[in-house]
């Protein structure tokens, strides 16, 4: 019997601890599958690879302490691997297991790098007490990084919602991101785009990205007499800030669904939909408002904000910033100072 649900279909555990190779346990032209990784501390890691066997001998280069694989064989199909282990992540994580996988999980576990610069008990804090914003620290400084986006917030500037975008960025940065001048540039960026959406009518004004993936993002669409303003979250997150359960979001054809009713805000339309990111874990959404005001009404609801805290400080401690590149420091600038 196997230990999860999410293995059911998989061999029995293998142990493997000591061995520079599995050759020997899976033969030639049935390696191709998902593969689990049972390791000393009770974690898993879940991956897929066209040849489990040089897969194996790749991670020992990296971990020490592997001392099961479990195996399933799933066609040589892209599509098909990807389905599978999308899946035996989401149940392992529904079981309660640690996973040590960044992409597609929710949250990571043990020591990461952000707990280097802003202690674990801090975090905590941070994500217990609202009032508490985490200022601390210095702020970075790199004028070669400043000098390549300045014309770029100088025409940002210019654009006919720049100040009120900027009020609300400043208001999400303060209010929903740990660490904010110690993790400026290593672990969230803000970019001054502006740009054209591929393929759509308006602008995106700016974007947060926190860890591997955009956590908010400002866009003005064409026509439109507001800017629409959107943050990312888990569907798991939002169902427990809204404290009850959101219908499933299935294929690029659903349109979304409008969550009204805040006691805050009986006014206030949020619209959600889904969202194709997945380095913040699975089952991802886009929550929208238009406007100045509710997007400022939004942030300041204590149990969205909560949700908001707890995403954007998984993605922290999943690792550095993927964009911290594209930082524009003039326009943080205004967000932190």
């Amino acid at each position: 019997m196997t230990k999860h649900s999410a293995l059911r279909g998989f061999t029995q555990p293998h142990h493997v601890e000591g061995r520079a190779s599995i050759a020997d346990l899976f033969r030639s032209g049935k390696r191709c599958g998902i593969y689990v990784l049972h390791f000393a501390n009770g974690e898993y890691y879940v991956g897929q690879a066209t040849d489990v066997t040089r897969r194996f001998v790749q991670h020992c280069r990296n971990h020490c302490d592997i001392r099961q694989i479990s195996f399933k064989r799933v066609r040589k199909n892209k599509s098909a691997l990807d389905v599978e282990e999308s899946a035996v992540i989401r149940l392992l994580e529904a079981d309660g297991c640690r996973l040590r996988n960044i992409q597609l999980a929710s949250m990571p576990y043990g020591e990461t790098d952000f707990d280097l610069i802003m202690p674990p008990q801090d975090q905590e804090r941070w994500l217990n007490d609202l009032d508490f914003q985490d200022l601390a620290g210095d702020r970075v400084v790199n004028p070669d990084l400043r000098r390549r986006y300045s014309k770029r917030f100088a025409l940002y500037e210019q654009l006919p919602f720049a100040a009120e975008v900027t009020q609300v960025l400043r208001e999400y940065v303060r209010a929903s991101v740990p660490g904010v001048r110690r993790g400026e540039v290593s672990f969230w960026a803000c970019s001054c785009l502006p740009q054209s959406l591929p393929g759509e009518p308006g602008i995106i004004y700016s974007r947060i990205n926190v860890g591997w993936q955009t956590a908010f993002q400002a866009t003005a669409f064409d026509g439109e007499k507001e800017m629409d303003y959107s943050w990312y979250l888990t569907k798991p997150l939002l169902e427990e800030a809204w404290g009850e359960p959101l219908p499933a979001f299935e294929g690029e054809s659903v349109e979304g669904i409008i969550l009204s009713g805040f006691e805050e805000s009986p006014d206030l339309e949020v619209f959600v939909t889904s969202s194709p990111l997945k380095a913040g874990g699975q089952d991802q959404v886009f929550v929208s408002v238009a406007g100045w005001n509710n997007a400022m009404v939004l942030t300041g609801i204590p149990y969205f904000l909560t949700a908001v805290r707890k995403f954007n400080r998984s993605l922290m401690k999943k690792g550095p910033c993927s964009s911290g590149r594209y930082h524009c420091m003039d326009l943080a600038d205004r967000l932190i100072d």
